[in-house]
């Protein structure tokens, strides 16, 4: 079995004058974890991620990590950023999975959606 593990998190603020660009959705590396970094920082934390981790693991799954997203509240995400992510989940889906386990938050506005 191959399970997809996804987050995508961010709560815009259309009022902040803060731009989203796709760095702010790293916490502590240049960009967004993905792959191995990702399962290393999000196995077993209690959060929606590292639950998912944990269940996947539990049912002997394949586990694909294509990217785990986070950024703090402030303005519209840049669309390049969005594409970016999404981008990352669609092709992993569309690899092929029997399952897919998306960690989402928020309500994200980009610059043109």
């Amino acid at each position: 079995m191959r399970v997809v593990i996804a987050m995508m998190k961010h709560e815009t603020n259309t009022f902040s004058p803060v731009p989203t660009p796709i760095e702010r959705f790293a916490r502590s590396t240049p960009m967004p974890y993905e792959g191995d970094a990702a399962y290393k920082a999000f196995k077993g934390t209690g959060s929606g991620t590292g639950g998912f981790i944990d269940l996947a693991e539990e049912a002997g799954a394949e586990i694909v990590i294509p990217i785990a997203a986070n950024a703090w509240p402030s303005g519209p995400v840049a669309d390049d950023a969005f594409d970016y992510m999404a981008e990352r989940i669609v092709k992993a889906v569309e690899a092929g999975c029997d399952a897919l386990f998306l960690d989402l938050h928020g309500a994200m506005v980009t610059d043109s959606r």
